[in-house]
């Protein structure tokens, strides 16, 4: 009852060939997720940035009306004199 050539390739064969099947698919599945990463980053940071230029505008529209008050205070002051 000995085990023909076929026979023992077929038993060691098939499970290499599903192990390796597993591992092609894995790494096809982590290198889809990781390109989703990348996207995914590059477009946090794009609206990032543009969150930061409207963050900006609005800081400078600050500091104009505070320099607007300031002056306004100024001369407030200098009528009471």
């Amino acid at each position: 009852m000995g085990m023909t050539n076929a026979q023992l390739y077929l038993a060691i064969g098939l499970p290499v060939l599903a192990v390796i099947t597993s591992l092609v698919v894995s790494l096809v599945q982590i290198s889809a997720i990781r390109e989703d990463s990348r996207s995914n980053i590059s477009s946090i940071r794009e609206d990032n940035r543009s969150n930061m230029a409207e963050i900006r505008t609005d800081i400078r529209g600050i500091r104009d009306d505070i320099k607007l008050l300031t002056g306004k205070v100024y001369e407030l002051m200098a009528q009471q004199k």
